[in-house]
């Protein structure tokens, strides 16, 4: 598709008008000194790509006509890629009004995909186990891996920033530094015995005493672990089982675990590092056994009272 503008020439004695693909290119800067996830920044640039190949002209000409015609091309894409699409682009336009680079942001004239609200998947523990099991012991790297996001909840692009700096091995109170979505930074429990023994072993036989914790092995270089490679591997491991889970459903798995054991949303929500207590209560429709014993319980409370 042919891109709808040029860049024109400013008179003499007038700024030029930047470009679309100049803002997008400071738009993305600005993400990384942020240090926003590199996931959110690789899906800002992917979707923005296609915006500017769409238009690459002056800022002045993205009007809400020229955003309609963008939008219709992606009618071919499932609903959730449209909404996120319009997402990417409605942050840049929101960050080139701030920077005065347009007048307003034309999207809030335009009508959003809107998704329902996405319900946790649970998988059970035995299959997570399963699919663990198959992972070679001389694969100390995956095993960690996919062992410490079941185990912590942590986002696999929060693991695989960890560096070993990040860690607090202090013997009994053993701990994890993230840093999570919006440049937010948290502290987490590793309060799993055999994780933290998983840990141990694995920083003996590496030898890693700083930098990333999990490391890439091609060309022995050991250069950083990249989302795609992992992708695959846990695809393959899954595979082996027979067994469809997807890398954040090991996410869903341990809030759902938490909610069954009656931890409190509050510290659910400060484990995950959600933003908001509405996204934690997502995950607080408990199995009936444990509303069931949560009630008796409660029933036993009052009766010793009254007694």
């Amino acid at each position: 598709m042919a891109k709808h503008a040029v860049v024109a020439t400013a008179p003499a004695g007038q700024v030029e008008e930047p470009t679309v693909e100049v803002l997008v290119a400071e738009y993305l800067a600005d993400l990384a000194n942020a240090e926003r996830p590199a996931t959110t920044r690789r899906a800002y640039t992917s979707d923005l790509a296609a915006f500017t190949h769409y238009y690459a002209g002056p800022s002045a000409g993205i009007t809400a006509q020229l955003l309609r015609g963008f939008f219709a091309t992606l009618d071919g894409l499932s609903p959730a890629t449209r909404a996120r699409k319009q997402a990417s682009l409605s942050s840049f336009l929101n960050w080139a009004y701030r920077q005065e680079a347009i007048p307003a942001n034309p999207m809030v004239k335009l009508e959003r995909v809107r998704l329902p609200d996405p319900q946790p998947r649970g998988v059970p523990r035995t299959t997570i186990a399963q699919i663990l099991a198959t992972i070679p012991r001389a694969q100390r790297r995956d095993r960690l891996l996919f062992h410490l996001v079941h185990e912590t909840g942590v986002r696999i692009g929060e693991a695989l920033a960890v560096h070993v700096e990040d860690l607090d091995l202090t013997v009994d109170d053993e701990r994890l530094s993230v840093l999570g979505k919006g440049g937010r930074r948290r502290t987490i429990l590793l309060d799993d015995p055999r994780l933290v023994a998983e840990l141990r072993g694995y920083l003996k036989a590496t030898g890693y005493r700083h930098g990333p914790l999990f490391r890439a092995a091609k060309n022995g270089r050991g250069g950083p672990l990249r989302y795609q490679s992992v992708q695959q591997r846990w695809a393959g491991y899954c595979a082996a089982v027979g067994a469809t889970v997807t890398l954040h459903q090991l996410r869903h798995a341990h809030a759902t675990e938490l909610v069954n054991d009656g931890v409190s949303l509050a510290t659910i929500r400060k484990r995950l590092g959600h933003k908001n207590l509405q996204t934690t209560a997502r995950y607080a429709n408990q199995s009936d056994a444990t509303a069931d014993a949560e009630l008796r319980a409660r029933r036993r409370r009052r009766d010793q009272r009254s007694s």
